[in-house]
């Protein structure tokens, strides 16, 4: 194992499999090289091997947390939902995380027959969006449900009518009768086919409090940008666009681009206020239901894997979203479309760590989205929405 760590340190990936692979020869019950080696595969792309060598492991470790909940998601990859939502629910042993205490029990899945359910965000922006959609289906049921959320998320959710009551994270509760962590519902409600999540728009802003943007050009298509996910991500390197990169999309001719970047470094704001056709909009955004509403007003949304491209997928705005070369489980394998968001398309790294040939790629593909936009406004004198 120690061997395997200090080639992966280097760099040579090919090695650290290799060690590892002996080693489970000689020690098949070793847990920690299965979750290894399955990590090195699927970062590859590898995922079908990946679950044969998680498999083989919980042979010896039938509820080893690490193996289970690495199970679970490279279940989830290949479509496997009933065995990946399972094993799913193993996150929290995995991570050593204590699920939060609250006084009333834990919803099993059963029928709540008039109960009420409070529901608890656990994870990031970006899941809490993209799980929404399960709690909105049980309140569409006519069931009474309750939402703690982020408090960035509070003001977007609370417009949201089958939810009943949402908090923010350490604001008093309301009275209710079970909980359950957002993110169970899917196994607790058995979703195994992607029917059971496919979701047109499933979140509206409130539109009477909508503030314009600054206007585009004449002629010009209306692109929402972000480039970086959030600074204290664990990933944060694997889902960031360098802005020296992902700036010449700003070049495209027909567009005029909205940054909807939190914080971006001082090079990046000065290099986007000398540019007459962007506009940096950190200054008029303070939570999730201001991005809402600026995303609702424009055209097209690029990011990278971030909470800014759920919102916009959620919201049913056609959303290009960069994903890295091992993306996470939820993008499932090499497809450029996903039925978590109908309106999104997705581009992928060709390579680990290699952007520029993605970015040449998005380049192309908005020149010419852009084009057919200002052609199709000359041909009819009125501004039409092209294909995403």
């Amino acid at each position: 194992l120690g061997m395997a760590n200090s080639h992966q340190l280097l760099g040579d990936i090919a090695s650290a499999e290799a060690c590892l692979e002996k080693e489970l020869m000689v020690s098949p019950d070793s847990a920690q090289a299965a979750v290894n080696l399955g990590w090195i595969l699927e970062e590859q792309n590898r995922a079908p091997e990946a679950l044969m060598q998680y498999r083989k492991a919980l042979y010896y470790n039938p509820n080893h947390p690490d193996l289970r909940w690495n199970h679970g998601l490279t279940c989830l990859m290949l479509g496997d939902y009933t065995r990946g939502w399972r094993d799913y629910e193993f996150r929290w042993k995995a991570r050593n995380k204590q699920k939060p205490t609250y006084n009333k029990p834990e919803w099993k899945g059963d029928a709540l027959d008039g109960r009420s359910l409070l529901l608890y965000t656990e994870q990031g922006f970006g899941d809490t969006i993209m799980f929404l959609r399960f709690a909105q289906q049980m309140g569409q049921g006519h069931n009474r449900i309750f939402l703690e959320c982020q408090p960035q998320l509070k003001r977007l959710f609370n417009t949201q009518p089958e939810l009943e009551h949402v908090v923010a994270n350490g604001e008093k509760l309301p009275s209710y009768d079970l909980q359950a962590p957002l993110m169970s519902l899917p196994h607790l409600l058995k979703v195994t086919r992607e029917n059971d999540f496919h979701s047109q728009a499933y979140l509206s802003p409130d539109e009477l409090s909508i503030a314009p943007i600054p206007e585009a050009k004449p002629g010009h298509k209306k692109v929402a940008v972000t480039w970086t996910s959030a600074p204290h991500s664990e990933i944060k390197e694997k889902k960031t666009v360098p802005y020296t990169k992902f700036c010449k999309l700003f070049n495209t001719p027909n567009c005029t681009f909205y940054s909807l970047q939190i914080n971006p470094d001082a090079t990046a704001v000065a290099d986007m206020n000398r540019r007459s056709n962007v506009h940096d909009l950190q200054d008029s955004i303070s939570d999730f239901a201001d991005s809402a509403k600026i995303i609702s007003q424009t055209d097209l949304v690029i990011s990278v894997d971030t909470a800014v491209a759920h919102l916009a997928g959620a919201l049913g705005k056609p959303t290009w979203t960069l994903l890295p070369f091992a993306a996470d489980w939820r993008w499932r394998l090499h497809r450029t479309d996903t039925p978590w968001y109908p309106s999104m398309r997705l581009f992928r790294q060709d390579k680990p760590g290699h952007w520029d040939d993605l970015m040449e790629e998005i380049n192309h593909c908005l020149f010419n989205h852009c084009a057919q936009f200002s052609t199709s406004r000359l041909a009819g004198g009125v501004a039409t929405t092209a294909s995403h």
